[in-house]
């Protein structure tokens, strides 16, 4: 069902701006093993809970002067920073849609959760169940109006279960960890939303942008080849490239129509 694109654009970009708030929770409490809920939003410097007319996405930092309304102490422009982020890209995530509500709404998880991918994979090296199994909850939910359940079930087995079985046999080759558990559970997200094929276009893309990336970046600053590859950010970059071009790249491969 298409619906007025200027009514999504609207709506998601909004949607972006509450999720980008929240986000800002996530980045900062779960490296941290810290509650997500309790306590609520507060002034890191005098710990007083921050008014909920004070907490609206964007607008609250500017209505505050960017200092908090009791202590007066500064608030990091960073805060409005990540809402002001997550209101562009889920703009865009609505244009890229073309009116089509189950599209917009998988595309603006894919493009949207790339925010705490990259600020806590690259820093931390960790990837926060909210947005991998959140993935894999939502892609099974839209798979009713979207691919069929059947095809999102198996995207999510073949994907988690290859990749996990994967990462296990390079270990015991290697003699070294393999790939993060976060990764797998982020790859069978993306199997439940698009499918097992374009999953795995998703995994070639961004297993391609990592090399291309990491070995020249590890080579000028002379970093160890061995160290752990925060292989999420492009993994993550890689999913809407796949989403909306999968197919023609798949076409491409096979020298189908």
């Amino acid at each position: 069902m298409d619906i007025p694109a200027i009514f999504l654009w609207v709506q998601f970009a909004v949607l972006g701006a509450c999720f980008g708030s929240f986000f800002n929770v996530l980045i900062y409490r779960m490296p941290r093993e810290m509650s997500l809920i309790k306590p609520g939003s507060h002034c890191p410097a005098c710990k007083r809970k921050i008014a909920i007319w004070h907490n609206i996405p964007v607008l609250g930092w500017f209505i505050l002067g960017g200092r908090c309304a009791n202590c007066k102490e500064s608030i990091s422009i960073k805060y409005p920073a990540v809402e002001f982020l997550g209101m562009l890209l889920g703009f865009i995530a609505a244009l890229l849609a073309n009116g089509d509500w189950v599209k917009c709404i998988a595309l603006f998880w894919l493009i949207v959760t790339l925010i705490p991918i990259f600020a806590i994979d690259f820093k931390y090296l960790l990837l926060p169940d909210t947005v991998t199994v959140g993935g894999i909850l939502l892609g099974f939910a839209l798979s009713f109006w979207s691919i069929g359940w059947l095809t999102s079930l198996v995207g999510i087995v073949v994907c988690g279960g290859g990749l996990f079985l994967f990462s296990f046999i390079c270990s015991k080759i290697l003699k070294k960890e393999g790939m993060g558990f976060g990764d797998v559970k982020l790859l069978a997200g993306f199997g439940a939303i698009m499918g097992a094929e374009l999953a795995g276009i998703s995994l070639i893309i961004g297993a391609s942008l990592a090399l291309a990336v990491t070995i020249p970046y590890r080579l000028l600053t002379k970093k160890d080849m061995k160290s752990p590859l925060p292989f999420g950010p492009f993994l993550g970059l890689a999913a809407p490239i796949s989403y909306l071009l999968g197919d023609d790249i798949l076409d491409f491969i096979t020298g189908g129509p």
